[in-house]
């Protein structure tokens, strides 16, 4: 799953109205009648952290595996090319 903060444009630690306000203003720019895929995309992210509870289930139990765009992405792909120190690159990918 992506993860939903992304979907959102949250940043990990945004709470109960932030999150309100950031699934509110993604449905009012994307209803399902212009985009069905996206709008489910926002509703699923949505649903799993929208409370607490489904937060921390999140935070606890939904880790995929990432995939290359994630990584490239989480490296900062805008920056000029460089060799990506090993612990950096372990950090970005969650390995302790």
């Amino acid at each position: 799953m992506t993860d939903p903060y992304r979907i959102l444009g949250l940043a990990p630690g945004a709470g109960d109205a932030a999150i309100r306000a950031a699934y509110l203003a993604a449905t009012r720019a994307c209803p399902p009648e212009r985009d069905r895929v996206r709008f489910e995309q926002v509703r699923g992210a949505y649903e799993a952290i929208s409370g607490e509870a489904e937060r921390l289930s999140h935070a606890l139990f939904s880790h995929t595996a990432p995939t290359p765009a994630d990584v490239l992405g989480a490296l900062d792909a805008g920056s000029a090319p460089q060799i990506v120190p090993p612990a950096r690159l372990r950090a970005v990918l969650g390995a302790a």
